[in-house]
């Protein structure tokens, strides 16, 4: 398992922005972090001093602050064997609008990550820390040893599993069948970029959804040495698309109600629930409540389609910038987080 982390890592750290698109993002306007383009020495103090560990799961929680540094990482990592999620936005209710997923993976000690870039919008994201290099073994002593991880924990912003900025736009992604690895589009006039780091770019860059859009069709997404993956972006607009790439196009798969979802298969070409449970019970429970849901209500939507390998579910309200994230399964002990959105 360890072996393809590596791949994906170098594959995925392909792009970290901090530039502020306009209305209309364009490619000139996205530009991705350096070294020498990171945070001054008082800046990564700060950074790596707000370190707090939460749940010896481990969970933690940090706010990067100043400019991003983009070091080089070299990790193992494993093989794509049982990369599952489910997602969902929920947008019943105007005034509590929830994104929500659930990361199954291998076992995963996670950070939520807070970053206010000063070219870009706002944000806090889940990263996974092995996929930062950082062994599982020592990521519960992760406080004690911030010098010997010191550049990985600085590149956690390239690596946002799922997030939400400042405007209420929420993304997050799931894996789909190996057979869809080359299927992504590409135009030699556009730059790569990684799978996850195309996160990266939306939450800085995207006020909604059809920003996010305009910032994939900038770039050739590469899934190269990982997973093909799909991705669910919503805002609290009521839009919410699912992005997939089939036979070297971009498909977007809008919202059709006041709800979305997606776990792992191809839902531009899949009939019914595409024979996943847990794509059929999330589509019952939200059809059946019409999109409307809680906080208490999503984290228990995400309990009943969880699995095994579930290493986190997080809940993100796009109306108020509320956040839940339960670790480990611990359904009964979600923790609580805000960030400040632009007129909530």
């Amino acid at each position: 398992m360890r072996f393809l982390k590596i791949i994906i890592l170098l594959i995925l750290l392909s792009a970290c922005s901090t530039a502020t698109p306009p209305a209309e993002p364009t490619i000139a306007q996205v530009v991705s972090p350096t070294a020498e383009q990171g945070s001054a020495p008082a800046d990564t103090a700060a950074t790596l001093s707000s370190l707090e560990q939460l749940d010896e799961y481990p969970f933690y929680v940090m706010r990067y602050i100043g400019d991003y540094v983009y070091p080089k990482i070299s990790t193992s990592l494993p093989g794509q064997s049982q990369f599952a999620c489910a997602l969902f936005a929920a947008m019943g209710f105007p005034a509590d609008m929830f994104y929500g997923r659930n990361f199954d993976w291998e076992y995963s000690p996670a950070l939520l990550l807070f970053t206010d870039p000063p070219d870009g919008y706002a944000s806090v994201s889940m990263v996974d820390l092995t996929f930062l290099g950082i062994p599982a073994e020592k990521a519960a002593a992760l406080q004690n040893l911030q010098t010997t991880y010191q550049d990985a924990m600085l590149n956690a912003p390239a690596l946002p599993f799922d997030g939400m900025n400042e405007y209420g736009l929420a993304i997050g992604m799931a894996a789909i069948p190996e057979e869809y690895i080359d299927d992504a589009s590409y135009d030699s006039s556009r730059p790569d970029i990684g799978s996850i780091g195309i996160i990266r770019q939306v939450l800085d860059h995207a006020r909604n959804v059809e920003q996010a859009l305009s910032i994939f069709k900038q770039f050739n997404v590469m899934f190269s040495g990982g997973p093909p993956i799909h991705y669910l972006i919503a805002d609290p607009s009521g839009k919410a698309v699912l992005v997939e790439f089939f036979n070297g196009e971009m498909v977007v798969l809008p919202n059709e109600s006041p709800w979305h979802l997606a776990t792992n298969h191809l839902r531009c070409i899949a009939e019914g629930d595409g024979g996943c449970p847990r794509y059929h019970k999330l589509n019952e429970q939200l059809t059946a409540s019409g999109g409307q849901l809680d906080t208490s209500a999503a984290l228990k939507l995400l309990s009943d389609v969880k699995q095994g390998i579930t290493q986190w579910s997080s809940v993100y309200n796009m109306s108020s910038g509320d956040i839940s994230i339960v670790i480990g399964q611990a359904y009964d002990k979600a923790f609580s987080f805000h960030l400040d959105l632009v007129n909530p």
